[in-house]
């Protein structure tokens, strides 16, 4: 499972898978979510967060154990393809970054909206079509000139959106007001509720992908992946309980962590916050776009796709499949009616989750391994329970869609397998 002549420069170190990891999880979900758990299950909103952050880190465990197994892009691609042959793999990987490229195209528009309230030039017409293209053609530029700019300019967004949301947490946890004992809320209330708090740890697997361009990724990513998920569920927690525990928990505000902000900073505090937004939203294309733009290479290394997507640059970097990537998230943005297909990226990850979790005792032993070791016992249970529970709550329009993806991905299986074959000396 190890490739042995380098085709990527490995340039990315633990930090940066971290950097890749967090900002997968933080987009725009946690800015909205507060005031919907606590009018769900009221000050238990935070402990909810928290369970929800223990589940999945059975996942994450599941996932750290993967990545020890190969040092090769592709993430869950890989680990299909390596356990269950190449057409498996195919269908994992071809389906996420399908779904992925439409949710990319998707969440730029929210970017666009959160930047149209603070710069209302951006919001219509040509401001907002210049934008999606300033801002999705900066990021493919940035990913092809070397993985190591990104890494430092998602250090740099870190940075700048988690220490707002620091600063309020703590000044939030500060003035809180004594909490009663905690009240369990009615078990239909947490099930109404679950999946929305489950979906907000949804994207640390984006850092598993380019493992191909990181330095010594059977090292570097179960460090990050198991560090990167108790911080975001710390943070989490705490943004909750400063929520919940404030005058403005149950008065309905559509920006809630906003008029958090507000209630302490005034307007500045306010603006503070929507900026901070945006930059979060920004850092989370960054990341996934770094990710999902690997997705291709990895296909084609493997002969999957055609060559054309593995070619690599002077930098090192796969720029076909990062330019690919680019200029169809564009597209998709620029046509808000495929918004509505944005959810089949969470239903793709969570198929990957659970296709990937049963490769693991496979691999394992192709690796000279036991099946299982303590860890696998203990989690891979829990994680494949919670995907497949997560993934029902989907409705049927939603696998006829990722169906389809998949369809097409078959054709263009078989087109790349002919191909080969045709190239292959008679």
């Amino acid at each position: 499972m190890t490739e042995k002549t380098e085709k990527y420069r490995r340039d990315m170190g633990t930090l940066g898978v971290l950097f890749i990891v967090v900002n997968g999880l933080i987009g725009a979900g946690i800015f909205g979510l507060p005031e919907v758990l606590h009018d769900a299950v009221g000050e238990f909103a935070p402990w909810l967060l928290l369970i929800g952050g223990a589940l999945v880190m059975a996942i994450v465990l599941c996932f750290a154990e993967l990545t020890k197994l190969t040092d090769r892009s592709g993430g869950p691609q890989r680990y299909v393809g390596d356990a269950w042959g190449d057409f498996a793999g195919f269908q994992v990987g071809w389906t996420f970054f399908a779904a992925r490229l439409i949710s990319q195209g998707a969440n730029v528009l929210v970017l666009v909206a959160y930047a149209a309230a603070l710069w209302p030039v951006v919001g219509e017409g040509a401001g907002r079509t210049l934008l999606i293209i300033a801002v999705l053609g900066s990021l493919t530029i940035i990913n092809i000139v070397g993985i190591k700019r990104v890494v430092a300019v998602l250090g740099a967004m870190t940075l700048l959106k988690l220490l707002p949301l620091l600063v309020l947490m703590v000044v939030g946890i500060g003035a809180a007001s004594t909490p009663g004992p905690i009240v369990l809320p009615q078990f239909s209330a947490v099930e109404g509720i679950a999946l929305a708090a489950l979906y907000a740890y949804v994207g640390f697997e984006n850092a598993t992908i380019p493992a191909g361009e990181t330095k010594d990724p059977k090292r570097a990513m179960p460090r990050a992946l198991l560090g990167g998920i108790a911080v975001v569920t710390l943070i989490y927690f705490g943004l909750q309980w400063a929520y919940s525990h404030s005058v403005i928990a149950g008065t309905g505000p559509e920006a809630p962590l906003t008029a958090l902000a507000a209630e302490y900073g005034g307007d500045i505090g306010a603006l503070l916050i929507a900026a901070t937004i945006v930059m979060s939203v920004l850092a989370n294309l960054t990341a996934g776009h770094t990710s999902a733009s690997r997705m291709p290479p990895a296909l084609a290394d493997d002969g999957l796709l055609a060559a054309w997507f593995g070619q690599v640059s002077r930098w090192g970097t796969p720029a076909n499949s990062i330019a690919f990537f680019g200029v169809g998230a564009i597209i998709f943005a620029l046509n808000s009616s495929f918004l509505a297909l944005a959810i089949i990226s969470t239903l793709a990850r969570l198929l990957a989750y659970i296709a990937s979790i049963l490769s693991l005792p496979k691999l394992r032993k192709q690796a000279g391994l036991s099946a299982t070791n303590g860890t696998i016992i203990l989690a891979a249970p829990v994680a494949l329970i919670l995907s497949v529970w997560a993934s029902l709550q989907t409705n049927s329009d939603q696998w006829l869609t990722l169906g389809g993806f998949a369809l097409a991905g078959t054709a263009l299986y078989f087109l790349a397998r002919r191909s080969k074959n045709d190239a292959l000396p008679s």
